[in-house]
């Protein structure tokens, strides 16, 4: 029972008698979970922490293959229990951190569980990763799906691994009991080097990066170098190092790792296009090595890094894991992230429930009190019990609140899809309405070139409600259009003359307009294109759970203090007063909100433009 392993890969080293047991691997995991902990808790400070997930995939592959192949070797390697072992070492706490997380937002904030079965059933069965990548390829469940459950993204790839890794071992040692273990092990290099240039041949400018960092078929070289490594201790003569030298430049190698480590960390954030294009790679390369060196009995880094602070941390990663970005969307969510000292009390909360998830799932694999709690005083045990209960109460909860999701969120989306839609198919003939009238007014008044709407979705549902505010106008709105479409409706606009001198912007909510060199461009891009003379209104956004929601409002602002021609619209500060004014996503305008919409659109034109007109009399 002192060997059971809560870490996000999921094993523990076997204790065969010809082979000692591997030290350090706690330490690297402790190094992988405190940067993946620090990215969700501090996105903008330490924006590349992210890359502790490829050390985790690392660490999984390597023990996957390092335990199942001593194991076929010795051939006590037996399928159904090793997914039994599979299944006791993961889901119980998966199981308990889903349903009491359900339970609490059944509570507080109902509308983010209104529709999680199909979210839920995607987390159980493996799948996550792929279902969410189905969601951000559509716009509405994109907005619809804000969930808590984001990161398990990374156990939906561990999962299918996990299911295929039988598969793989048995290929592996046929190829190693006919042609040997070199050839066995540099087949399975060359899969590995194969699929490491899936990402970077995939990446181009205009390319879903969510996609890359989502798809099992461009992450999974992590594990194939992991098992490649694993593969290689296994099949290792265990002979401490007698050369000082060796070892002298294998710790230089391991300290240079550690800082890169560090340094992707702080500064390699996840938007730059180098990432996708070689140092995501570069860094797993790096992960293998340090692994390498780790497992090195010879070396003294697994003694080091055993040290009893790095042990608990790597023995508890996969409950940290579990329960942190929970947690911090629920502070986020229900407004608590102003709180003081915030930051510590989701760290404390985190860690609670993490050493009482895993005392609670070695409870339920063992069907017994864990090793390390046989000792506790009666009161103690009383209030592990008392704790428990109240958790498993929350739990059925949670389970309720999966039952009674159903369709919920179809009937969200089917909703605004059908009012979209048919905003959608009178656009075009209500433009060509809108073309011949403003060519009617051009014609009375000379100086007037008419005004011209670029938006999102947002703006799609409010468009009639805007010509009436703004008669003549022209409108170019669409489902689901980032920054990056804003340039090219404008440049139609312009090639089909209807471009005029006041242009309304409302785009931001679909992605980030900065944050990233790619990002950025393309915003700049389109205030370059439509030049210093034209008077620009750019929305704001009201999406309060989509990440860039803050960062994109702070940009408009910050574009508007640096161009006199850009203007802010408040839509932000006018919605988030009025709630009631929404659809049941939190985002789309209901029938009243788009009247007071196009009523904000109006008052901040006309206020301005008249502004204008009065300072240009005066001088």
């Amino acid at each position: 029972m002192n060997n059971i392993n809560n870490s996000v890969s999921g094993y523990t080293i076997n204790r065969y008698k010809n082979h000692q047991r591997l030290l350090g691997l706690d330490g690297l995991r402790a190094l992988a979970i405190i940067g993946v902990t620090l990215f969700h808790m501090f996105p903008d400070a330490v924006p590349g922490g992210y890359m502790g997930v490829s050390l985790f995939f690392v660490i999984t592959g390597f023990l996957l293959a390092y335990t199942t192949g001593l194991e076929w070797k010795s051939g006590r390697f037996n399928i159904i229990r090793y997914y039994v072992k599979r299944i006791k070492r993961i889901y119980p706490s998966m199981v308990l951190m889903l349903l009491v997380s359900i339970g609490v937002f059944y509570f507080y904030a109902p509308d983010v569980i209104a529709a999680i079965r199909p979210e839920a059933q995607s987390i159980l069965l493996g799948y996550n990763n792929w279902w969410q990548l189905e969601q951000n390829a559509d716009y509405f469940t994109r907005i619809a799906s804000a969930s808590p459950f984001t990161h398990l993204w990374f156990m939906g790839i561990e999962l299918q691994y996990y299911a295929v890794w039988p598969v793989i071992l048995i290929i592996f040692f046929t190829l190693n009991a006919v042609f040997g273990k070199k050839l066995a092990i540099g087949v399975l290099s060359i899969v590995g080097l194969v699929t490491a240039g899936i990402m970077p041949v995939m990446y181009n400018a205009g390319v879903d990066i969510t996609r890359l960092y989502y798809g099992t078929d461009t992450r999974v070289y992590a594990l194939l170098w992991g098992a490649v490594a694993g593969f290689a201790k296994a099949f290792s003569v265990e002979k401490p190092s007698e050369r000082s030298g060796s070892n002298a430049i294998g710790y230089f190698i391991f300290i240079f790792g550690l800082a890169m480590t560090i340094l992707s960390y702080m500064f390699l954030d996840g938007q730059n296009a180098l990432v996708y294009q070689g140092a995501m790679l570069g860094m797993t390369l790096l992960f293998c090595l340090m692994l390498g060196l780790v497992a090195d009995n010879g070396m003294a880094l697994g003694r080091w890094l055993d040290n009893p602070v790095f042990k608990w941390i790597g023995k508890s990663s996969y409950g940290i894991f579990l329960w942190q970005y929970p947690v911090i969307f629920f502070f986020s969510h229900m407004g608590w992230d102003t709180l003081p000292y915030y930051y510590l009390m989701e760290l404390a909360i985190i860690l609670v429930l993490t050493i009482w998830s895993d005392a609670v799932s070695e409870t339920i694999i063992w069907l017994r009190l864990p090793y390390s709690w046989q000792g506790l005083a009666k009161a103690k045990c009383a209030v592990f019990l008392l704790v428990t209960l109240v958790g498993c109460s929350v739990a059925a909860f949670g389970f309720k609140g999966v039952a009674e999701s159903a369709a919920a969120k179809a009937d969200i989306i089917s909703e605004i899809q059908a009012r979209l839609q048919q905003e959608a198919d009178e656009q075009e003939r209500r433009n060509q309405e809108a073309y011949e009238l403003a060519k009617k007014q051009q014609m009375e008044q000379v100086d007037l070139n008419g005004i011209v709407c670029i938006g999102d979705s947002v703006m799609l549902g409010s468009s009639n409600s805007i010509r009436k505010v703004f008669p003549g106008c022209y409108i170019d709105a669409a489902v689901s259009r980032y920054v990056g479409d804003g340039l090219e409706a404008a440049q139609q606009m312009a090639a089909q003359g209807r471009l005029g001198n006041v242009v309304i912007i409302a785009l931001g909510t679909n992605g980030p307009l900065a944050g990233g060199p790619r990002y950025e461009e393309q915003t700049q891009a389109l205030l370059e294109y439509l030049g210093p003379n034209r008077q620009i209104f750019w929305v704001n956004v009201y999406a309060p759970h989509v990440k860039w929601q803050n960062q994109n409002n702070e940009y408009i602002a910050r574009m508007a203090s640096e161009h006199k021609n850009v203007h802010v619209v408040d839509w932000y500060g006018l919605i988030s007063q009025h709630p009631e004014w929404l659809t049941k996503d939190g985002v789309h305008p209901d029938d009243a909100g788009i009247v007071q919409y196009a009523k904000l659109l109006h008052d901040r034109v006309a206020e301005t433009l008249a502004e204008q007109q009065l300072a240009a009399q005066e001088n």
